[in-house]
This record gives structure tokens, C-alpha cells and sequence, in this order.
């Protein structure tokens, strides 16, 4: 129903004229003016408790689309819930709204008293007794793009080698990691917060300009071609694909959407299932630098997609056992039912309605809620203490608790409302 109210938007965009109003509603009877005031500029009005709200999108050809998605995830933001159903409206009647010129002003001030957003670049650097670096990225020389398994964060520094480590009172040890799943789960709580274009715990920096790094599941859809651009103290010459990813918000909405990406792969893989490894420029490049064939991996009891969705969502701090479910049903009969690996349906199915035993990041549930461990802890608990049990009181729990505490303060602050799955 979500893709019938995105095509009658689209339509709207495409054949309306500059300067003209179109009147809709939802199926719960909120009614909405769509005004386009110029070939690339579209703005709601509605009437919530009383007071007109107006959402204003501009777009170009290419981001239509995300504004589409855009505007629809912030009117259910508004109205509090999912729009299952849009229409043309013959009338609308705002004769109980105020004007939201009064509420815009005290909306300023409230944000000019925002508190600004934690800075996690301290506890980056931070100084433990033990860390396990996974390499991710060669940037040149001796410089790395790395992940601290302890701390749960992205960061660039100079490294022996391109291969996993332990650093300990300044000695350099290899690590030899005895079950990948653990570190899978950790990667998949790397997302891009669409709305903000970067992620606090993978976003660094480099000659100036930033880098994010993210996980998503994607598929191929067509290649356009080899490019050039300037990345990484480098120019590279890459090949252009468009792929679908999944766009999941805190809502429970799960969207298709095209992404041009970044590789150097000169053909296509459609219909497979798999994560991408990406990175995140400030020129809006999406760099893939690698990937996990989740489906393969599925088939072989490695690492299964429910475990990868439940450790995406971790970020998204919903603890409702729905919301996992709802998600995961919906990827289930839009993607994965209809790709290569359409044969672990049934696998994925029995999986979710026995969460206890299928999901290793899964403490416990009551009722219709979830508790879930932070990855990190699973992967500490498994690897390091060698242990089934999933610790709440060993030497990173503290990390761990610091971590969950500044995503909760930018869960607060407005971020991560919206993620590539």
C-alpha cells in the first residue's frame, strides 16, 4: 500500500503544474495540501492538533525519489502513524488550524537550545589495557581504515598490515579470529543515518574530508559505466552500478530505493543476497570496498540473515518484538523470496519464531519485547571468553554501557530515524 501512495506522489510531481494545489488524504482521514511551487520544489500542509504543519522538499531528477520517501516518513512522523492508503481529495477544510508562523518561532528557539551532539572522538582514543583491530581499508602508506572490536568504532590510523591484530601495552600480536559470525554481528551495527548522511560511531575524517563507513544489504540492477573521481588521496577509476537498498525507518517502514554506487566490478551479480562494505564520501560518492555473501553464508550456518537483521536494528533502539518480525517478513516477501536464494524462506521463517535460539544476540524476551546484547558483547563473550553465555559483567562491559549511552543520547537528539538495512 506504502509503494501506491509513493506512485500517486511521483504522479503528482510529473504532471502537476508550477504554482498549482492538489488536495489528499490518508485512510485515517488526515487531509493534506500538496503544493508545487516550482518544477523542483513540493510542500504538505496539514493540520495536526490544531496547527498547520508545512513540510518543504526540493529535489533534482536523480533525488526524487529519496524526497518522495522523505515526505512521506515525516507526515507519519507527524500524525504518528503509517500512511497505509493515499488519495485525491475532492475538498480540504483547515478552518480549526492555526497558523504554524507562531509555533515556527517557538520550533527556532527550541532548536537554538538543542543541545548539540555528543562528541564520541575522546572515547575513540581511549586507552584500554587490550584492543582487537580489524583492518578494513588500505589508505595509502601505512595508513589504515580499522575497526576496535572493544569500542564498537571506526577511526584511521598507521598499521603494520593489512591483517587483524592485537595491540597490548604497546605490543603488536596477531589475532586469528576462531568464528567470524561474532565479528559479522559487530560490522552489521554499522549504518548510514540517511537523514544526516553519516554515522557517529564509523564517520572519520581524512585530509579534511569526511568518510563513513556502513553496512547495507543491496542488489544489482544496471551498470552505467566507468568513472573517474578524486577519493582517498587518489583518483580512481571505478565502474558506476545502480543497485536497490532498503531503507528502514524507526517506524517499522521498509523502502526500495535506487543508489548509485561505486566498485570495480565490471559486471553484474542480480538476485543475490548480499551486504555490502561501503564508504561514504563528502562528494555523496558511495564507495563499495567489499561485501558478505549473506546468502551462501546462510546456507552454510555461518552467519544467517536474521542474525544480520537483528544486529542492524540493534542502532534503531526499538526493543518491540514486532518491529524485528514486521521488518523481517517484509524483506523476506520483497527481496529475498524472489532472489537466488528464494530456498531459505522457510529456513528464515522457522528461525524468527524461535528468536531464544536462532538470534546469539538475544538475552531474553517478555511478551512482545526484545532484549537484545550489544554485538560487542557477543563477540567478547564468544571469542575471547570462549562462552555461550553472553556476559553482563566482564572487562568491556563498561565500553559497551558508554557506547549504548551515547547512541541513546542521539537516538534523543533526532539521529538514526532512518537507515540503510
Amino acid at each position: 500500500m506504502k509503494e501506491e501512495s509513493y506512485q500517486l506522489l511521483e504522479y503528482i510531481i510529473e504532471h502537476s503544474l508550477e504554482g498549482t494545489f492538489t488536495a489528499l488524504e490518508t485512510s485515517n482521514g488526515t487531509q493534506i495540501v500538496l503544493a508545487k511551487e516550482d518544477p523542483h520544489t513540493l510542500t504538505a500542509i496539514l493540520c495536526n492538533n490544531g496547527i498547520a504543519k508545512r513540510i518543504t522538499k526540493r529535489f533534482t531528477r536523480t533525488t526524487v525519489h529519496k524526497a518522495i520517501y522523505e515526505l512521506i516518513d515525516e507526515i507519519e512522523d507527524i500524525i504518528s502513524q503509517p500512511i497505509e492508503e493515499l488519495k485525491i481529495s475532492q475538498r480540504v477544510s483547515f478552518g480549526n488550524c492555526i497558523d504554524e508562523r507562531g509555533e515556527e518561532e517557538k520550533s527556532k528557539r527550541r532548536k537554538r537550545e538543542r543541545p548539540k551532539p555528543p562528541s564520541i572522538d575522546e572515547y575513540k582514543r581511549i586507552e584500554i589495557p587490550q584492543k582487537h583491530i580489524i583492518p578494513l581499508l588500505h589508505l595509502g602508506e601505512k595508513k589504515y581504515l580499522y575497526l576496535t572490536l572493544e569500542l564498537g568504532v571506526i577511526d584511521i590510523m598507521e598499521l603494520p598490515s593489512s591483517s587483524p591484530i592485537i595491540v597490548e601495552r604497546n605490543q603488536v600480536t596477531p589475532y586469528k579470529i576462531r568464528e567470524m559470525r561474532t565479528v559479522y554481528n559487530v560490522l552489521s551495527l554499522f549504518k548510514l543515518d540517511r537523514f544526516n548522511t553519516s554515522n557517529p560511531f564509523s564517520t572519520t575524517s581524512l585530509n579534511g574530508k569526511s568518510l563513513t563507513f556502513f553496512t547495507a544489504l543491496y542488489n544489482d540492477v544496471e551498470l552505467l559505466g566507468q568513472t573517474s573521481v578524486s577519493m582517498l588521496q587518489r583518483n580512481l577509476k571505478l565502474v558506476k552500478h545502480k543497485v536497490n537498498m532498503f531503507s528502514v525507518s524507526k517506524k517499522g517502514s521498509l523502502h526500495t530505493e535506487e543508489v548509485e554506487i561505486l566498485n570495480n566490478k565490471n559486471s553484474l551479480d542480480r538476485n543475490n543476497v548480499k551486504v555490502g562494505l561501503f564508504l561514504g564520501s563528502d562528494g555523496n560518492n558511495i564507495v563499495q570496498i567489499g561485501d558478505i555473501n549473506l546468502g551462501e553464508l546462510h546456507e552454510k550456518n555461518v552467519f544467517t540473515v536474521n542474525e544480520y537483521i537483528y544486529s542492524s536494528l540493534y542502532i534503531l533502539r526499538n526493543e518491540d518484538y514486532s518491529f524485528f518480525d514486521n521488518i523481517l517478513m517484509k524483506l523476506l516477501n520483497t527481496y529475498i523470496a524472489k532472489s537466488n536464494y528464494s530456498r531459505l524462506t522457510k529456513d528464515i521463517i522457522e528461525r524468527e519464531t524461535n528468536v531464544n535460539y536462532s538470534i546469539p544476540i538475544v538475552m531474553r524476551t517478555m511478551e512482545n519485547r526484545i532484549e537484545l546484547a550489544n554485538p560487542i558483547l557477543y563477540w567478547y563473550s564468544k571469542e575471547i571468553l570462549n562462552s555461550d553465555e553472553i556476559c553482563t559483567n566482564c572487562p568491556i562491559t563498561e565500553y559497551v554501557n558508554k557506547l549504548n549511552e551515547f547512541l541513546n543520547n542521539y537516538v534523543k537528539l533526532g539521529y538514526f530515524k532512518s537507515v540503510f538495512l
